[in-house]
């Protein structure tokens, strides 16, 4: 069992190397025209793997390695972004104030009368669109002709408007799908490599990211807030994963939430007994000289978790506006945790137990801009949607996909973004919204 924990030595080291920051910059982002500090503000510096986000107050916190030229770029949903070069003249301590512009958001006339139906936001009769993500006002696509073997990347607006492209190089590997890491960047996880995605006036920047260095400090990450990284072991192989936060400047991960199925578990150690002796005799000796527990050596050796009794744990952590939610699908249970990694309260939730077990999806997702949180259901081939309350857990309300089979779906601004492809049709891949009504 060692074998499959030993990430978490390096996910803290590999943090801890990114905290050996020698120039402090302290921040303040406030609105122009009122004045006021701008919360939940994106701070990343280019070119280095470091980020910040505004508090209340419109503050902020950077830590950054000597060196004598930085561009920081600010972003948020609801104001234009701005870059800003900070040159360094031997000081440890740099203090900015940002002012930053409010978007003045024009609505189209037809967009109401539109909205009952779905929109046709990038559809080419020469490739697919595979996958997507969204930056700022505009969205990533990851589109081929035919096979992902020879993929591209395009930056677009909703309008279906291409402002940039870039085209994988064949030794990445087959494109697999667009990760959104904790950094609140953009990652395109291919067979053989990692590239990071970020945009710079509007063109393209692709940096390959270590596939290693992916696997153990960015994808087991969660979310950050408050200086604290969420991280999990989870492993699907195995019916128990814990939720951990790891402090900045701290070496020592802190214990947060823990996750099982217990009558799973009990199936699981089971297995070890039903073997025939050789099988337990052999399982004992991966104990001793691989250090793996017997119980995981039998359950692989006996195919357990790939048989219909297994399933794989679902308990995604969630921070919204300064809460920590964790919903536990296998206790039933939402647990609330304050700023301070404290238990605030746990309540009780049972929309992912529909009347047929088989609707339910086992992937919630996230409107950030609106701070809801929707269930994802089947059934016949039709997604439909659940509003569930993060605070109370309570469900409100179906709201039906009118496009059969959609497939990545992501929510935003109060639409459903999705890829569909009508069956039987020869139609490439193309992306819709619908707005959720």
């Amino acid at each position: 069992m060692l074998r499959y924990f030993l990430f978490f030595s390096f996910l803290i080291s590999g943090l801890t190397e990114l905290n050996a920051q020698e120039l402090i910059v302290l921040g303040l982002v406030k609105d122009q025209q009122t004045g006021k500090g701008v919360e939940n503000v994106l701070i990343r510096t280019v070119n280095y793997p470091s980020t910040s986000r505004s508090d209340r107050s419109g503050k902020f916190y950077l830590q950054l390695p000597e060196k004598k030229n930085y561009k920081l770029v600010f972003t948020h949903l609801a104001y234009q972004g701005l870059t800003w070069h900070i040159v360094s003249k031997s000081v440890d301590t740099l203090k900015l104030t940002i002012t930053l512009k409010q978007k003045s958001i024009v609505l189209d006339s037809v967009s109401i009368e539109a909205k009952h139906k779905p929109e046709t936001l990038v559809g080419k009769p020469n490739y697919s669109v595979f996958d997507f993500d969204f930056y700022e006002d505009k969205l990533l696509l990851l589109t081929s002709e035919r096979h992902l073997t020879k993929a591209r990347v395009e930056l677009a607006d909703v309008s279906g408007k291409i402002y940039s492209s870039f085209v994988l190089p064949r030794q990445a590997g087959e494109a697999k799908y667009f990760f959104h890491d904790y950094e609140g960047y953009t990652d395109l996880v291919c067979t053989d490599s990692v590239f990071r995605i970020d945009v710079m006036n509007n063109e393209l920047m692709v940096f390959p990211i270590p596939k290693k260095d992916f696997s153990r400090y960015l994808k087991p990450v969660a979310d950050s807030m408050n200086s604290n990284y969420y991280y999990s072991d989870a492993w699907d192989q195995y019916p128990l994963f814990n939720y951990y936060y790891l402090r900045k400047n701290d070496t020592a991960s802190h214990l947060l939430a823990t996750v099982t199925n217990t009558r799973l578990m009990d199936l699981y150690n089971f297995e070890y007994y039903f073997l025939p002796p050789h099988l337990q005799l052999e399982a004992r000796r991966i104990e001793q000289y691989q250090k793996i527990d017997r119980h995981i050596a039998a359950a692989l050796m006996s195919g357990f978790t790939q048989s219909l009794f297994y399933e794989a744990l679902y308990a995604p952590l969630f921070i919204i506006k300064d809460t920590i939610c964790i919903f536990n699908h296998h206790n039933d249970f939402l647990y609330h945790y304050n700023r301070d990694n404290q238990l605030i309260d746990s309540v009780k939730i049972t929309y992912h137990h529909p009347k047929n077990w088989r609707d339910w999806k086992k992937h919630l997702i996230v409107d950030e801009t609106e701070n809801k949180v929707y269930a994802l259901f089947s059934k016949s081939g039709h997604g439909y949607l659940r509003n569930v309350n993060y605070q109370t857990g309570e469900e409100k309300g179906n709201y039906i996909l009118q496009h059969h089979s959609a497939e990545k779906i992501k929510i935003r601004d109060g639409y459903v973004y999705y890829v569909y492809r009508p069956f039987g049709s020869t139609q490439e891949k193309f992306l819709y919204r619908e707005m959720i009504e």
